[in-house]
């Protein structure tokens, strides 16, 4: 099949779809599968140069693309984005939350800092975010969340435990709003990439004892691209998924099978 076949025409037509980490990575790849599908786009990120690049490639597609610089660690900053797309769409469909950092470092070595950075980015972030979109959603009497979280929600690894902690704290917030904001008709779930080639995962990539213990861990033997992601993401964005809510979907290649 090509990846062409994949795409479904106008599955997101008059939708709203705000990427929050839009630019590149598993961000870059549901984005212009949202685009390619029909959704109003608007994407979120701090790199302002490579989200440029990203929304001219989509736009290429066809498809009409906005644009907002956001540090999801400023309440201020995620607040002014959500103005934003509310006073250009008047509405918000489908919230994707991808923003997320990591880096490997042994615990006994993880300092306040990285832990700070990793939880404010990925944790906080997603909080915060899902707090400023949600109260547009309850009005609407409809709304999508997906939120990244991954295997390492259910599996940690060693050296990453600021990782290791927002992820899963990604996951019980998902599932806390999929409690709370069902009976709103917003559905709350969360997608578990695997290992997936990012400019994230590149470091660990490039490191042998790191790959050794890969070798035999992912039955599909391969390492996931974002696009793997990004079908089972905008699935849960769709009506197909509407009597979904609260789940994790790990999309890793069998890894945790």
């Amino acid at each position: 099949m090509k990846i062409d076949d994949a795409y479904i025409p106008d599955r997101f037509r008059n939708q709203v779809a705000l990427v929050v980490g839009g630019a590149q990575g598993i961000g870059r790849a549901i984005a212009a599968r949202l685009a390619r599908e029909g959704a109003q786009l608007v994407v979120a990120d701090i790199d302002r140069s490579t989200m440029a690049h990203t929304s001219k490639e989509i736009a290429k597609q066809g498809a009409g693309v906005r644009t907002i610089v956001c540090d999801v660690r400023s309440r201020r900053q995620v607040e002014r984005m959500v103005q934003r797309v509310i006073q250009w769409y008047h509405r918000i469909d489908i919230l994707m939350y991808v923003a997320g950092v990591g880096k490997g470092v042994p615990f006994l070595k993880t300092n306040e800092k990285l832990w700070d950075w990793t939880l404010d980015t990925n944790l906080k972030g997603a909080f915060l975010v899902s707090k400023a979109v949600v109260p547009r959603m309850v009005q609407q009497g409809r709304g999508k969340l997906v939120f990244m979280a991954s295997t390492n929600t259910w599996d940690a690894e060693a050296e990453l435990a600021p990782y290791n902690a927002s992820k899963a704290g990604v996951f019980l917030l998902a599932k806390t709003l999929a409690r709370e904001l069902g009976p709103h008709g917003i559905n709350s779930n969360a997608v578990g990439p695997g290992l997936i080639r990012t400019r994230l995962t590149e470091p660990f990539l490039k490191d042998p004892k790191f790959m050794s213990k890969y070798q035999n861990l992912i039955p599909l033997g391969r390492i996931g691209a974002p696009e793997d992601i990004a079908g089972p993401a905008t699935f849960l964005a769709s009506r197909d998924a509407d009597y979904v809510n609260g789940v994790l979907l790990f999309v890793d290649g069998g890894q945790l099978a």
